[in-house]
C-alpha cells in the first residue's frame, strides 16, 4: 500500500477530538501547574522547617556539649583532689575546684548554678558566693544518680518549683569512688530563659511554634509560644516523637499541635548524644494561603486560553478540509511487487512511498513523508549519493546506485535503486520515481566471506587445509613465518614434511583414530622447520562436513608453543633453583628433606641435614664487593657438589647458608653418626681450601661453621628436623666458627626455650602484651625536657621479660616490625597526650627503630600516617637509628631520612662510638643528635681514653651544629664530669628510671 502525504477528510469527528485534546491539554497543563506550584510550597515550607530545626538542634546541642566538657572536667579535678587529699599530700585540691568553678560560671551565662555533693546530697563546693544551707537530697535527679551511679551525664526534667521564672534543666553526672561507691554528685543547672530568644528568632509566621521535647519520654522541656502548663507534660501522639521513636534522627511530618488544634507542618531534629529533639512547626493554612489565591487566578487564566484555543483549533479544521482533496494524488504506485518504492522532490524530500520502504527506514510510514531521505543515508556515503543526484538531474537518463540507509539503532541496510527523473517543459526536474531492491544480506555475504578470508589469512596462528588424504591444499602466512615453508613449497604434499621423528608415533596413531569417528583431536607436535630447527606446536584438527555428514576435508589450527615451553623451563629454574651458584633452593630443599624423610622412614636407615655457613662472609661482602662474594658462593657450591655423590642433594638456603642432604647413612646409630662426622670433616677440609678470588692480597682463606643432625624415620618433621641442624650451626658459631657441631638433646632446652619465647611474642603482640616505659631526659639546668620510649614485654603472669631476650629473637624472626610499627604508634598517642599540656607540651620523645623496620618499603608512610592520625607536632618525635642501619646502601638511606625529615621528625644517633662511628657518614646522613653510649660515660671518671671519646664526641657535635644526649649518667660525678665537658643534656638512673607512664609523674 502506498501510503501518502497525510491529510484530514471533511467532518466532525476529527473536528471534536482535536477539541477534546486542546481541552484535555489546557486542564492538563493547569492541574499540572497548581500540583507544581502546591509541592514547590510545602517542600518550601519542609525545607524551612527542616534548616531552621537542625540549626536549633546544633546550636542547643553545642551548649550541652561544653556542659557535658565541664561535668567531665570538674568531676576528673574532683577526684585528682580526693587522691591528693588521700595520700595526705598538702594542697589546695578544694580550693582549686572551688575557682575552676567560678570560671566556669562566668564563662557560661546560660548556667544559673554549678553544685558539687557528697554520698548524702551535701554541698561539697558550688559557684555561690556563700555556702548554701541547702543541700539535694530531695532531688529526683540526685535519688537516681543515687541509685543508678553513671558517669554518663544525664539530665533532668525542667524545674520550675523553685524559681518559676527562671525554668531550668540539670545537667548531672555521678561521682563513683575508687571502689566503684557512689560518692556523690556534680551538677550544672542551665536557665532555659536565656534560650527564650533563641526560641523566639526562628521564623515561624503567626501559626507557627518552636519547642524541645525529650526524646525518651515527650515531655515538653520548652516552647515558643511559652505554654507554662504543658512544660514536662508528654505528647507521645505527637507525630514527630512517633518518628523519633521509630529511629529517625531529622526528618519532616504533618500532624496536629499537641497544645492546640492547628495542623503544622513539623521539622524535628534529635541531638546525637543527648535525649532531646528539637521540633519547627508552621501552620498549614498560614503556608498555603498565598497558592490558594494564586490557584484562582490560574484557573480563570486557562478558562480564557481555553476559548482562545476552541476558535483557533475550528479554523484549522476548516482549512484541512479544503485539502483533502488532494489525497488521491498518491495512490497510483504499485504495491504488489516486494521492492521499495518512493517519490521525491530533488532536494530528496519524499512525496510518497510504500510500506516496504518505510519498514525498511525503521520508522512509522506517516513520519517518513515530508522528510529527506539523504538524512537516512550513512554519514560516510552523503558526498558520492550528491554527486550521483547531480549526475541524475543533469540528464534524462535513469540511473542505478547502492545505498547504505542507516537506522537510529546503529545498524544499516543495503538498496539497489533504479531512479528515473520527471521533467517539465521547460526542462526542469520536477520529481524522481524510484524503484529499489533490498540487498542487505547479499552484502552482508559478501562481507563474511571477506571476514573469513582475511581472518584465515592474517591470523597469527598456523592454519592448514588438507583433503581426507592428508594432502595439504591450503597454508596461511603464519605457516611460513612458523616453519619457513612457502605455501606453494608444500601445497600437494603431506604435513610428514614437519616430522623429523621427535614426535611419538602413537600421537600419530591417536590423531587419525580420533579423525576417523569423525571428531576433534587435539595434541603436540615436536615438529622441525625448513632450516632444521625444532619448535613445540599445540594442533586442533578438525573434519569438515557436508550437510549429509560427509567429511571432505580436514582444517588444522596450530600454535607454537615453543617460547611457552622455554618459559616453563626458566620458570621451573627460578622456582627451585639459585640463580647464582645453580644449587637447588630453599623450596627445592624442602622438598628433597622431606622425601628423605619417608625413604628413611621405609627404609629404617639414617638421613642426615648438614647446615653450613661461610664464616665472616659479610666482612668479605662489604669491604671486597658483592662481585668478589658472588665469586666465592660460587666456588663454595662448586666444591660441595664435587665432593658429594650425585643423589646427595646440596642446596643454597640463602647468603651464605648451604644445606646438605644425605640418605642412608645406616641403621646403626654410632655408625650413622661417625659417617656423618667424616662426611662434615671432609667437607670442612674442603672449604679450607686457599680461593682464587683475584684479590690484590692473593688467596682468600674462609672457614666454615657445620652444624649437623640426624634423623630416622618420621619422628620428627622437616621443620624440626631444620630447626635442630641451625641450632647446631648456632653452637658452632657461638664456640668460635671454623668448627663442626652436631645436635644433641642438651640443645633440645635451646630449641624449646626459643620457641616458647617466640610463642610469648606472637602471643603478646596478638593480646597486647607490650608497654612503654619512659626514662626522663634532662638539659643542663635540670628540666625535664623529654623521654625516650623504651619497650618492656610481659608473660602471661605480668612477669617482665628481659629486652635483651625477646630483642634479639624479634629481629631473627622478623617480629621487630610489627613491635615496632606498635612502638610507633603507642609512642605517638602518648605524644599528643602530653601536648594537650601546658606542663608536658614541650616535650619530646625518642623511640628506637630496628634496621629491618627502618628499611621497610612502607616505613615513610607508617610514619606519615602515625603523624598524622594522632595529630602530634612532628618535631617532637625523634626517631633513634644505630650505626647498623646505614651499613649497606648508604645512597637509599640517606634518601630514605630526607623523606621522613621533610615531614618534621628528627633523627638521633644511638650508642655512638661503639661502631664503625664513620664520620663520612655522619657528614652524609641528616642527623639532628648523637646519643654518647654509656660504657663511655661509665668510665670516663676512671678512664682517660673514655674520657677523651667523649670530649671528641662533644667536638664533633658542635661542629656538625649536632645536640649530644649523653646516655647512662648514674652518678652526681659523671654528671659534672658531662657539663665541665660542655654536654647539654642527660639521661640515666641518677635522675630517673624507666617507668610506665602511670609512675612518670612521681618521676
Amino acid at each position: 500500500m502506498t501510503v501518502p502525504r497525510p491529510a484530514l477528510r471533511n467532518g466532525i469527528g476529527p473536528t471534536l477530538i482535536h477539541a477534546l485534546v486542546v481541552i484535555a491539554l489546557v486542564v492538563g497543563l493547569l492541574g499540572s501547574f497548581l500540583v507544581f506550584s502546591y509541592r514547590s510550597t510545602a517542600t518550601a515550607a519542609e525545607e524551612a522547617v527542616s534548616k531552621e530545626a537542625s540549626l536549633l538542634a546544633a546550636k542547643l546541642e553545642g551548649t550541652l556539649h561544653r556542659i557535658d566538657m565541664s561535668l567531665t572536667t570538674l568531676r576528673e579535678h574532683h577526684v585528682g583532689a580526693d587522691r591528693q587529699a588521700s595520700s595526705g599530700a598538702a594542697g589546695g585540691g578544694a580550693d582549686f575546684l572551688e575557682s575552676h568553678i567560678s570560671q566556669l560560671s562566668h564563662k557560661f551565662p546560660e548556667v544559673l548554678a554549678i553544685v558539687i555533693t557528697d554520698a548524702t546530697g551535701k554541698v561539697r563546693a558550688s559557684g555561690f558566693t556563700e555556702p548554701p544551707k541547702w543541700d539535694l537530697a530531695d532531688r529526683e535527679y540526685f535519688q537516681q544518680a543515687r541509685s543508678n551511679p553513671s558517669e554518663t551525664t544525664l539530665f533532668s526534667p525542667a524545674l520550675l518549683a523553685k524559681n518559676p521564672s527562671a525554668p531550668a534543666v540539670v545537667g548531672y553526672q555521678s561521682i563513683v569512688n575508687a571502689a566503684g561507691e557512689f560518692d556523690g554528685v556534680i551538677a550544672i543547672a542551665i536557665n532555659l530563659a536565656r534560650f527564650k530568644s533563641l526560641l523566639a528568632g526562628t521564623t515561624t509566621g503567626s501559626e507557627g511554634m518552636v519547642a524541645v521535647r525529650r526524646s525518651d519520654d515527650s515531655r515538653l522541656v520548652m516552647r515558643w509560644p511559652e505554654a507554662p502548663t504543658q512544660t514536662n507534660q508528654p505528647a507521645p501522639r505527637l507525630a514527630p516523637y512517633a518518628r523519633v521513636r521509630a529511629g529517625e534522627r531529622a526528618g519532616v511530618v504533618r500532624g496536629l499541635s499537641a497544645t492546640e488544634d492547628v495542623e503544622r507542618i513539623f521539622g524535628f531534629q534529635t541531638l546525637d548524644d543527648y535525649p532531646f529533639f528539637v521540633v519547627v512547626g508552621r501552620g498549614v493554612d498560614e503556608q498555603f494561603a498565598l497558592w490558594e489565591r494564586t490557584a484562582l487566578v490560574a484557573v480563570a487564566i486557562a478558562v480564557a486560553t481555553l476559548a482562545l484555543l476552541l476558535a483557533v483549533q475550528l479554523s484549522l479544521s476548516r482549512s484541512r478540509a479544503r485539502l483533502a482533496q488532494n489525497e488521491h494524488h498518491f495512490d497510483t504506485l504499485i504495491d504488489s511487487r516486494h521492492e521499495v518504492s518512493c517519490v521525491w522532490l530533488p532536494d530528496t524530500t519524499l512525496l510518497s512511498c510504500n510500506l516496504r520502504y518505510a519498514q525498511l527506514l525503521g520508522k512509522d510510514a506517516s513520519a517518513v513523508l515530508g522528510t529527506r531521505w539523504i538524512d537516512f543515508i550513512a554519514h560516510d556515503q552523503q558526498e558520492a549519493t550528491r554527486e550521483g543526484l547531480r549526475t541524475l538531474l543533469a540528464g534524462p537518463r535513469a540511473l542505478t546506485t547502492e545505498r547504505r540507509i542507516e537506522h537510529p539503532d546503529g545498524t544499516t541496510c543495503w538498496i539497489r535503486w533504479l531512479d528515473q527523473p520527471l521533467f517539465d517543459g521547460d526542462g526542469r526536474c520536477t520529481e524522481i520515481r524510484s524503484i529499489g531492491q533490498d540487498i542487505t544480506q547479499e552484502k552482508q555475504n559478501a562481507l563474511r566471506l571477506r571476514q573469513l578470508a582475511q581472518a584465515v589469512e592474517q591470523s597469527p596462528t598456523t592454519i592448514v587445509i588438507t583433503n581426507t588424504d592428508a594432502v595439504i591444499e591450503y597454508a596461511n602466512d603464519a605457516f611460513t613465518r612458523t616453519t619457513g615453508y612457502l605455501p606453494e613449497e608444500v601445497i600437494g604434499k603431506n604435513p610428514r614434511v614437519l616430522n623429523a621423528g621427535r614426535t611419538p608415533s602413537a600421537t600419530y596413531q591417536d590423531l587419525w583414530a580420533t579423525l576417523a569417528r569423525g571428531e576433534v583431536w587435539r595434541g603436540e607436535f615436536h615438529n622441525t622447520r625448513k632450516d632444521g630447527s625444532t619448535y613445540f606446536e599445540r594442533a586442533t584438527i578438525a573434519p569438515i562436513k557436508q550437510a549429509d555428514g560427509t567429511v571432505t576435508h580436514y582444517v588444522a589450527v596450530k600454535d607454537d608453543i615453543t617460547e611457552r615451553r622455554e618459559a616453563e623451563a626458566r620458570i621451573q629454574q627460578l622456582a627451585y633453583y639459585d640463580t647464582l651458584t645453580g644449587l637447588p633452593n630453599r623450596s627445592l630443599m624442602w622438598d628433597r628433606l622431606g622425601q628423605s624423610i619417608l625413604a628413611s622412614e621405609r627404609s629404617g636407615a639414617y638421613g642426615m641435614l648438614l647446615l653450613l655457613d661461610v664464616d665472616h662472609f659479610k666482612l668479605l661482602n662489604d669491604t671486597q664487593g658483592h662481585e668478589t662474594g658472588d665469586t666465592l658462593l660460587r666456588e663454595v657450591a662448586r666444591r660441595l657438589r664435587a665432593a658429594l655423590r650425585a643423589d646427595d642433594t646440596v642446596a643454597r638456603l640463602g647468603d651464605d647458608d648451604f644445606a646438605v642432604v644425605v640418605e642412608a647413612l645406616g641403621h646403626d646409630r654410632d655408625l650413622a653418626i661417625a659417617h656423618a662426622e667424616k662426611l662434615a670433616e671432609q667437607l670442612h677440609c674442603t672449604i679450607l681450601a686457599p680461593f682464587e678470588l683475584g684479590l690484590p692480597s692473593g688467596h682468600y682463606t674462609g672457614t666454615p661453621s657445620i652444624g649437623i643432625t640426624l634423623f630416622q624415620g618420621r619422628a620428627n618433621a622437616a621443620v624440626a628436623v631444620l630447626k635442630q641442624a641451625e641450632v647446631a650451626l648456632y653452637r658452632a658459631k657461638a664456640e668460635g666458627r671454623n668448627t663442626i657441631r652436631f645436635f644433641s638433646e642438651s640443645m633440645q632446652a635451646v630449641v624449646d626455650a626459643r620457641a616458647e619465647l617466640e610463642f610469648m611474642l606472637r602471643a603478646a603482640i596478638a593480646e597486647g602484651g607490650f608497654r612503654l616505659f619512659y626514662q626522663p631526659q634532662l638539659n643542663r639546668d635540670g628540666r625535664v625536657i623529654g623521654a625516650e620510649a623504651l619497650i618492656r614485654c610481659f608473660d602471661t603472669q605480668g612477669k617482665m621479660i628481659s629486652p635483651a631476650s625477646f630483642i634479639p629473637l624479634a629481629e631473627e624472626t622478623g617480629l621487630i616490625v610489627p613491635i615496632g610499627d606498635w612502638v610507633l604508634d603507642a609512642a605517638c598517642a602518648q605524644l599528643h597526650a602530653w601536648q594537650q599540656t601546658g606542663l608536658t607540651c614541650d616535650y619530646s620523645l625518642s623511640v628506637n627503630v630496628s634496621a629491618k623496620q627502618f628499611h621497610q618499603p612502607d616505613f615513610v608512610s607508617k610514619v606519615e600516617a602515625a603523624v598524622e592520625r594522632h595529630a602530634i607536632a612532628p618535631d617532637k618525635l625523634k626517631i633513634e637509628l644505630t650505626e647498623s642501619v646505614v651499613l649497606g646502601d648508604i645512597e637509599t638511606t640517606v634518601d630514605r631520612m630526607q623523606q621522613i625529615k621533610a615531614l618534621g621528625v628528627k633523627f638521633a644517633l644511638d650508642d655512638f662510638g661503639t661502631g664503625y662511628s664513620s664520620l663520612s657518614y655522619l657528614k652524609r646522613l641528616p642527623f639532628d643528635q648523637l646519643k654518647i653510649d654509656q660504657i663511655f660515660v661509665r668510665d670516663m671518671a676512671q678512664d682517660n681514653s673514655s674520657e677523651a671519646i667523649v670530649r671528641a664526641i662533644l667536638a664533633i657535635s658542635r661542629s656538625l651544629d649536632l645536640e649530644v644526649v649523653a646516655e647512662g649518667v648514674e652518678t652526681p660525678e659523671q654528671h659534672e664530669l658531662l657539663l665541665m665537658r660542655g654536654c647539654e643534656m642527660f639521661q640515666g638512673y641518677l635522675f630517673g628510671k624507666p617507668v610506665p607512664i602511670e609512675a612518670w609523674a612521681s618521676t
